[in-house]
């Protein structure tokens, strides 16, 4: 049913509501009910799945678990933000209760912890120079000490950040759902910049040529200018724009919750391709030689040629796809929720099911 294709109202219920009907309502892994979908990130040789009471590190080789955190369910603890690693031996992810936590990359043991949050951590950090920049639901981006988790800066904007920061060289690019992209200091967090695009923004902007691409939920994918601001272009949608786009020769690929795929060419905001899906598409398309790889919520992947009116393959796995899948290697990783497994390994080649990963109980 397509229901969803007016300008959507400015308050903040307003877009829980739209979360709430895209997010399960069910148990899952234990008594607690999850209130997310699953966040999915990749390293060189593990896989990182956050979905309720655990982190888990996977072997990408066969999905084995490596190890989770905490080794035991705690109290209210949940994760569903994608833990980040940064290269010098530590994941960092965010709790439902607020807190950043810092593990150890080839353990899970904690080093340090963060608890200056006042909200929910949904959206993944991001980690250069020695810092690590956290999105909060409370409307803050913390800039913490990688190496001690001291808070070094903090930026605050009018509604919860639920988007992963981008960083470019000095630069960090924020999207909030106060409507606002933000460009900061990397430094300090001083304003360079902000521009209200007037619709909510959920996930973290793409960069090419100068321009900053980023969905909204007032219908459109919006190019805005790196170092000014200024917007560029606007390209209508037929519903809310949650995952935002990636770019592949010159055209940016993403979906609509209402189902609709696009290919919009970057230099003018023209739809150069469209396609569409039963479900709706919440995430943030993969892509890799030339391919580029949508997830929708009623579980189909889709696999599409870029520059291409073809389809490499569709594959349908178990449950609902909403977290963004993730190319490594070979393999194109998914976590369906209410499906087989909580993390599904396909074939990026063919689409076969390589291995699956469902959790077992804590001992």
């Amino acid at each position: 049913m397509r229901s969803m294709t007016f300008r959507p109202p400015r308050s903040l219920l307003a877009l829980l509501a739209l979360a709430t009907s895209l997010v399960l309502a069910g148990c899952a892994s234990g008594s607690l009910a999850a209130s997310s979908w699953p966040g999915l990130s990749v390293s060189d040789e593990t896989a990182y799945v956050s979905f309720n009471e655990f982190v888990y590190a996977l072997d990408l080789e066969n999905g084995a678990e490596r190890w989770r955190f905490p080794r035991e369910a705690e109290g209210n603890v949940t994760f569903y933000a994608p833990a980040t690693p940064t290269g010098e031996g530590k994941v960092i992810v965010g709790g439902f209760d607020g807190v950043v936590y810092a593990l150890e990359e080839a353990t899970g043991a904690e080093v340090w912890r963060f608890e200056g949050s006042k909200a929910k951590i949904i959206g993944g950090a991001a980690v250069a120079d020695g810092l690590v920049l956290v999105p909060s639901g409370d409307g803050n981006l913390y800039a913490l000490d990688l190496a001690t988790g001291q808070e070094r800066w903090t930026f605050t904007t009018k509604r919860p950040l639920w988007a992963t920061p981008l960083i470019v060289e000095d630069t960090v690019y924020q999207a909030s759902l106060d409507h606002h992209l933000y460009a900061l200091s990397l430094k300090d967090g001083t304003e360079r910049w902000s521009v209200d695009l007037s619709g909510a923004l959920v996930d973290t902007p793409a960069l090419t040529d100068g321009l900053l691409l980023t969905g909204t939920f007032s219908n459109e994918l919006v190019a805005v200018e790196a170092a000014s601001g200024q917007v560029r272009w606007r390209a209508p949608t037929q519903g809310w724009v949650w995952g935002n786009p990636v770019v592949v020769e010159g055209v940016a690929y993403f979906g609509d919750v209402e189902g609709t795929l696009y290919g919009v060419e970057v230099t003018t905001g023209q739809v150069v391709w469209q396609d569409s899906v039963e479900g709706r598409l919440a995430a943030t398309p993969a892509f890799e030689d030339g391919r580029v790889y949508f997830v929708s919520e009623n579980g189909e992947v889709l696999v599409h040629v870029a520059g291409a009116e073809e389809t490499a393959w569709r594959q349908r796995v178990a449950g609902r796809l909403l977290s963004d899948p993730a190319l490594t290697g070979d393999l194109l990783l998914v976590a369906p929720m209410e499906g087989d497994g909580l993390v599904v390994a396909l074939d990026a080649e063919s689409g076969a099911v390589r291995w699956t990963f469902q959790p077992q109980e804590a001992e």
